[in-house]
């Protein structure tokens, strides 16, 4: 308690120093506006968008104005009709994003098919995070043929250390078999919501509740002193190193203090 008094005190008297946004990632192409009509997204992929179709006998997409919420086009993933299917049979779209910061991914989907309707037994929509299923088109109803608008999948914390990611659109089949059907899955919208009304983490925004207290005092106060290794650097908090010189000090509080009862939706 001590050592906290002195350094309040000590941060009253600063009036220098530098407050930094934390850096936050963005989805490319998100709404599938970069290129114009794909016919088929294995010869040409969508702008920022790597294509993992394995079998294109078994699967293909493209990106056209079927059904686009945001501008003029979507992407569309299908299954072929009247193939032979391994169970867990999986087509994807996917990027490299940072999530750092992100706290929801918004999208909208429709499901679709030629015949006899969707069966989810048989196929799923996918959102997944590094090969990982976060989010199935399953669970947004017994009725699962339609239109999902504003669908939103709450970014695990763990995903959110600073590492790139890999986010992927996906059409699994569930079942073994041949498929007398299509199932089609488009896409569009794909965006993030940022923390703290799309602002951003001050740097000094330990806590992350998105302004700058006592709170956040009180754990610069418990890194006082501590050395910060150069393969810790980069690290979220609690180990952001200010100024950055390698170690917690009073330049560190000098920066902190520029930021205090700070908001990030000043």
């Amino acid at each position: 308690m001590k050592r906290l008094r002195i350094i309040e005190a000590f941060v009253v008297l600063l009036f220098f120093g530098n407050s930094i946004q934390a850096d936050v990632g963005q989805i490319v192409n998100g709404s599938f506006e970069d290129n114009n009509d794909i016919s088929d997204i294995t010869v040409q992929e969508p702008n920022g968008w790597d294509v993992n179709i394995p079998d294109t006998d078994k699967f293909t997409g493209y990106v056209s104005t079927d059904w686009p919420t945001d501008g003029s086009y979507n992407l569309t993933l299908y299954s072929q009709w009247d193939q032979q299917f391994e169970a867990n049979d999986l087509a994807t779209v996917s990027q490299q994003v940072d999530l750092a910061d992100v706290n929801k991914i918004w999208f909208d989907l429709r499901l679709d098919t030629y015949l006899f309707g969707w069966d989810p037994n048989i196929a799923t929509a996918l959102l997944l995070i590094d090969g990982n299923a976060v989010w199935e088109s399953n669970n947004v109803g017994s009725d699962v043929q339609g239109e999902y608008p504003d669908q939103a999948y709450k970014v695990d914390p763990n995903y959110a250390e600073g590492n790139p990611h890999t986010l992927s659109l996906g059409l699994r089949v569930n079942v073994g078999g041949t498929l007398n059907e299509f199932y089609m899955t488009d896409w569009d919208y794909v965006e993030f919501e940022f923390y703290c009304g799309g602002n951003g983490f001050l740097a000094a925004d330990f806590s992350r509740d998105c302004s700058v207290d006592e709170r956040d005092l009180r754990m610069l106060a418990d890194m006082w002193q501590k050395i910060i290794s150069a393969e810790n650097k980069y690290n979220l908090y609690p180990d952001d190193d200010l100024d950055p010189l390698g170690v917690i000090d009073f330049r560190d509080f000098a920066v902190f203090a520029n930021s205090w009862l700070t908001s990030s939706y000043d």
